[in-house]
């Protein structure tokens, strides 16, 4: 598998079978222009995840896959609230998780959004290395995702 980076394109026009969402527990998207792309592309998706973290079923570090959608859509759950940073170790739970669970869900290719801003970001591009150059899984980093 390779870990590819990459600065252009629009991440849920890549072909891949599945881009990953970061998202928070409580069931709420921040406001930018990935979480607004996102409600215009995908509003049932959004209400889903509203319902589900208001019933308090996404928990940090968990994965949430959203098969309903071309390309399926990946939830990891990196932070407790919208207006929160992600945590490093709620990152590192849910890339684990991604190691572990690619072939049983099905997964062949993953594009994920840049998940945390500097200085974090390097630790991060670490743990993708670490968990994720070892399964013939190709996942590509969108490091600035223009959704649009």
């Amino acid at each position: 598998m390779t870990v590819s980076f990459t600065s252009e394109g629009d991440i849920f026009a890549t072909g891949v079978q599945a881009v990953g969402v970061p998202l928070s527990a409580n069931g709420r998207a921040g406001a930018s222009p990935f979480a607004t792309a996102l409600q215009d592309r995908y509003p049932a998706f959004v209400s889903d995840y509203g319902k589900r973290g208001r019933a308090g079923a996404l928990l940090p570090g968990r994965l949430w896959l959203w098969r309903d959608t071309q390309p399926w859509l990946l939830g990891l759950i990196v932070r407790e609230t919208p207006h929160g940073p992600a945590r490093l170790r709620f990152i590192e739970q849910a890339i684990l998780n991604i190691y572990q669970d690619w072939q049983r869900e099905g997964l062949h290719n993953l594009a994920l959004p840049r998940l945390v801003d500097e200085p974090e970001w390097r630790s991060v591009c670490n743990m993708l290395g670490h968990y994720l150059d070892a399964p013939p899984l190709r996942v590509v980093v969108y490091e600035h995702v223009f959704a649009g």
